[in-house]
């Protein structure tokens, strides 16, 4: 059990850890105050407590399928809102600062809300399995406290080694991080409304658990950061291919559209 408790929040923390640290790090670029982290820290914190409180209703909800279909609704805005901080940040130079800032801090603070109600939620409905029984929730919250403090270290790895790069190589390690963890949570939802069919169901396009099984401790926490699939079905690799593809295209498009503004007004 005590490693099981260690897997399950580590799993759960380990993809948020990841991602705030990148944003974060696109925060401190952008000379953004940090004062939106602790206000969407604290947010997000408190909508964990609340949707674990309120799961069992929730779940009842559209024929009972209530939990699959709000934690695919809450990644998809997740994916949405990296896919804005993707564009904000890669055109940065071409927007006009004061604006920008403040939108850049919105979906900034979004996200990570959006990403501790997810994540946080699964661990905390974790927990309350365990309050029945006080040596067993001692053990459990020993064995989680180990994994939530190995998520945040590999975090703040994450995020001293971006800050370290210079500004060309981090900006790429930020894209790329984004790209990935946000098509991981296209899968992701996917996944969960495949399972309530809300979308079909067909063969899987490929397999590829003789490389990596989801069922390892690498297979879960691979799982938990990109959303990796050893068997895939169709609908599911077309939408992860295609949010890893839509994200580039969305940011060189806006690139190209307001360099050819510039260049229309000046000639103007």
């Amino acid at each position: 059990m005590l490693l099981n408790a260690i897997v399950i929040v580590l799993r759960e923390t380990l993809e948020a850890g990841i991602l705030m640290s990148v944003l974060l790090t696109v925060g401190r670029q952008l000379e953004i105050q940090g004062r939106w982290f602790a206000v969407a820290l604290i947010a997000g914190i408190a909508g964990s407590f609340l949707y674990a409180r309120y799961l069992g209703a929730i779940s009842q909800w559209f024929d009972y399928a209530g939990q699959e279909v709000v934690n695919a609704l809450l990644q998809y805005s997740l994916y949405w809102c990296l896919v804005v901080i993707c564009v904000l940040s890669f055109n940065w130079q071409k927007l006009p600062l004061p604006s920008s800032r403040h939108v850049m801090a919105t979906f900034l603070g979004i996200s990570v809300v959006l990403a501790c109600v997810r994540e946080g939620s699964e661990i905390m409905i974790f927990f309350l399995g365990y309050l029945t029984d006080r040596d067993v929730m001692v053990k459990a919250m020993t064995s989680g406290f180990v994994g939530l403090m190995i998520g945040v270290s590999v975090g703040a790895l994450c995020y001293y080694i971006i800050m370290m790069q210079r500004k060309p190589i981090s900006r790429i390690i930020q894209l790329s991080l984004m790209m990935l963890v946000a098509g991981g949570m296209v899968i992701q939802a996917t996944q969960l409304l495949v399972q309530v069919d809300w979308l079909p169901s067909t063969e899987p396009v490929w397999n590829t658990s003789f490389f990596l099984s989801e069922s390892s401790i690498i297979g879960q926490l691979v799982y938990a950061i990109f959303g990796y699939e050893a068997s895939p079905t169709q609908i599911e690799a077309l939408m992860y291919i295609g949010s890893l593809l839509l994200i580039p295209v969305i940011v060189i498009g806006v690139h190209y559209f307001l360099k050819s503004r510039r260049v229309s007004s000046e000639l103007t």
